[in-house]
């Protein structure tokens, strides 16, 4: 086939790749025993009315997962991850027992399929439609389920062609004839895609339609895609030859009552954008969603990344091809359409000849977008894997799953048709466990530190939408009902004052601002050179003492002396604390326990006691191997990622283990502690244990005094302690040492003993009043 289209040309496909994408993916909740289940929707959901990610379709068990508008597949895939394994999440802490489905088709069915429940919406309206549906087509037809896939064309780059095309016609008029155009050559040729994609090659045996009756076949390739599906009464005909058109016969269609409403068309082309399609007509086509895929059952998310690609890639070549313009070209597509999801699923392509053009087009395509996207022929790859399945039906998706489930239901003397349960939940029970690894993490966003996950955890769930201002900054905005927050790094809000910050950074800020305010701080001096913290080595009149730098989190460049120490060590610890600021400062060590109490809006959250790195001899190992088993817990990482960060080898290690008597080489007697860190930061290795039940309130008002004083609504204060448990009788029970602007959720999320306690819906309940936070 020729390519060439009267707006873009082949150089334009780079912007073209760069159009948006979106899928929303249908599934159904089960039982264990593959029957639907009766739980209702989740209400940790939120309110479906506000909620842009997780629904629910026609059943209350019917699950509908959204991602927004993205440019790629690998996006894409990131939101569906995420959603499945928070909606996963729920239902196997709230029942246990539940499963998502991970086919299109339902591999069982009530007796009495009347007790199907539709899905329980606040909107009247909107659950009397779906009670309308259930009467006219039967609740069986609504359980079908697949995915839609939303496509925006480059709206920049239409506004830039429309000058060169016709300077007489308006950027709508342009578009609407450019989704239009696209749509008809979608629906004559979708029949393709449906070959290679199609994936529902059995379904429950009393499922039956109000207008088609039951199946007579017992396995085709899609019976989603088939009569058997989603599909109007024959008598309804609407024209897709022009916008203005297609709209008419959709008007006529609801006046004479063959529709109830325009959104009750079943096609498989749907133009979106307007409330009414008249109104697309007046203000223009938005995007275009495609309605023809199954759920592949092999990916954990119904679509694979690369699939995700191939679709876009067709509909880019469909932007090329030879206009349809015929109402009659986009029948013929319809039938054709039929005939392969009707087929058996390892029956030769009846339309060969055709569908080696269509992919000779897509090669095309594909080769140019490798040239322009230095993309190492990765899209031609993902062609020329397709054409093979031309020649091979069992390669395709429908075809690999009927040979594995005529081979397992063959050694099980059972017809295959009878297994389809069985093997569908299996892969659900997979799935479930590909859903639920690394919990800890929100799947597809552990790019950002594991605070920042868990806030979006909890987002995801209430409805509040996400926009991604600059993932390497743990930077986002939050929007919910029009009122928008920027966050950065899970809980630097607009809550707090710039100035705030600044104090909180500066250690000497802070120890003036507490101290002036009675709040007992250790005493100290501050160096803003070597030379000068070196020569006041022999002033200093502390047995033990503190070096660290003027500004720092995560515990970077701190060195605990506990017992006098040479002047190369002292020497040594001030080098490290001045490669990480230009100002040291020199601390009486205050003994007790350090406990870091999280304060927000005048209020301890979590106080939790923080243990140094250490590793126990076990009487055999070195200090360096006990810290690689250490490590390989697989809670343990690095860059803030995940829960417990890796212990190291570095220099402050080392002179930790010097004032021990001992280096990375040595070999501990078993059960002999030894110590890699002084300093007990959980971002060096160390563990937490909670402690918030145990603290007495005089403690946690003296941290909600510091937070006050220095003008924080998040805050984390460190206190040394002596007795926690008991309070305040002498100003030396106590002493604040630091104040932290960026408090680490992650230490009181993920403790090492004791209760976890839900810092990042606590931050957004400030943030979001007004959402379902509780």
């Amino acid at each position: 086939m020729e390519l060439h289209h009267p707006v873009f040309q082949l150089k334009d496909l780079s912007h073209l790749w760069h159009s948006t994408i979106g899928i929303e993916k249908e599934s159904l909740r089960l039982k264990q025993d593959g029957s639907l289940s009766e739980y209702p929707h989740s209400t940790e959901w939120g309110k479906r009315t506000q909620q842009p990610y997780i629904q629910t379709d026609f059943a209350d068990s019917q699950l509908e997962l959204i991602t927004p508008p993205v440019y790629s597949a690998k996006e894409a895939r990131k939101w569906l991850s995420a959603t499945h394994q928070l909606v996963q999440d729920t239902i196997t802490t709230q029942h246990d027992d539940e499963l998502i489905w991970p086919f299109s088709s339902p591999g069982l069915l009530p007796d009495d399929v009347s007790s199907i429940k539709i899905a329980q919406l606040e909107n009247e309206n909107e659950y009397n439609y779906r009670a309308y549906l259930a009467e006219v087509y039967g609740k069986p037809v609504q359980l079908l389920c697949g995915i839609h896939y939303n496509f925006q064309i480059n709206p920049a780059l239409i506004e830039e062609k429309v000058a060169d095309f016709n300077p007489n016609l308006s950027i709508k008029e342009v578009t609407n004839d450019l989704y239009l155009t696209l749509g008809r050559n979608y629906l004559r040729y979708r029949w393709l895609l449906t070959y290679f994609l199609g994936a529902a090659p059995y379904i429950a045996d009393n499922y039956s339609t109000e207008l088609y009756g039951s199946p007579k076949e017992k396995a085709m390739r899609s019976f989603r895609q088939s009569q058997y599906g989603y599909n109007n009464d024959e008598d309804v005909s609407i024209s897709y030859a022009s916008l203005e058109a297609f709209v008419s016969d959709v008007e006529k269609a609801v006046a004479n009552g063959q529709l109830l409403l325009e959104k009750e068309l079943y096609r498989d082309v749907r133009f979106r954008g307007q409330d009414r399609y008249r109104d697309l007509i007046n203000n223009g086509i938005k995007y275009i969603e495609f309605r023809n895929f199954d759920l592949n059952p092999f990916d954990p998310y119904g679509i694979t990344e690369t699939d995700t690609d191939f679709i876009k890639l067709f509909i880019l070549t469909m932007l090329f091809l030879p206009q349809v313009e015929k109402d009659e070209e986009v029948e013929l597509g319809n039938i054709m359409n039929h005939v392969i999801a009707s087929n058996e699923a390892h029956a030769a392509l009846p339309y060969l000849a055709e569908g080696e053009k269509l992919v000779d087009a897509m090669l095309l395509v594909a080769r140019a977008l490798d040239e322009q996207q230095l993309m190492n022929g990765y899209f031609e790859n993902l062609v020329t894997d397709k054409r093979q399945q031309l020649y091979h039906p069992e390669l395709t998706i429908a075809g690999k799953l009927v040979t594995i489930i005529e081979k397992e239901a063959q050694a099980m003397n059972k017809p295959a048709e009878n297994h389809f349960l069985a093997f569908g939940l299996n892969l659900a029970r997979q799935h479930k466990e590909t859903y639920l690894e690394r919990d800890y993490n929100l799947h597809g966003f552990e790019n950002y530190e594991i605070s920042t996950q868990n806030v979006l955890k909890h987002a995801i769930k209430a409805g509040i939408k996400i926009e991604e201002i600059d993932p390497t900054e743990n930077l986002l905005k939050f929007t919910y009902n029009g009122h928008s927050e920027l966050v950065k790094n899970a809980n630097m809000t607009s809550l707090d004052t710039q100035i705030s910050y600044f104090v909180m950074e500066n250690k000497v800020a802070t120890k003036k601002v507490l101290a002036q305010n009675g709040i007992r701080v250790p005493a100290g001096n501050s160096f803003t050179s070597f030379e000068e913290a070196a020569r006041y080595f022999p002033l200093i009149n502390f047995e033990q003492f503190v070096v660290k730098p003027k500004n720092t989190n995560y515990g970077l460049g701190i060195s605990i002396f506990k017992t006098f120490p040479s002047r190369e060590n002292y020497e040594e610890a001030l080098q490290i604390a001045f490669a990480e600021d230009n100002t040291v400062l020199l601390e009486a060590f205050m003994p007790g326990t350090e406990l870091r109490f999280y304060v927000q809006n005048n209020n301890v959250e979590a106080i939790c006691e923080r243990q140094a790195a250490q590793v126990k001899g076990d009487g055999h190992s070195t200090v360096s191997e006990l810290i690689d088993v250490v490590n390989s817990n697989p809670l343990r990482g690095d860059n803030h990622r995940s829960p417990l960060v890796n212990i190291g080898k570095g220099r402050l290690e080392q002179l930790q283990l010097t004032s021990q008597n001992l280096t990375l080489d040595s070999i501990p007697e078993e059960g002999q502690v030894v110590y890699l860190r002084e300093n007990s930061n959980i971002s060096t290795g160390g563990i937490a244990i909670d402690r918030t039940d145990e603290v007495h309130d005089d403690y946690k008002r003296i941290a909600i005094q510091s937070a006050q004083f220095l003008g924080a609504n998040f805050c984390g204060v460190d206190l040394i302690i002596k007795d926690y448990t008991q309070p305040i009788v002498e100003e030396a029970d106590y002493g604040v040492i630091e104040a932290n602007f960026n408090p680490a959720m992650m230490i009181h999320l993920f403790p090492g003993v004791g209760q976890a306690r839900p810092l990042g819906k606590a931050a957004l309940k400030q943030l979001f009043p007004e959402a379902p936070l509780d």
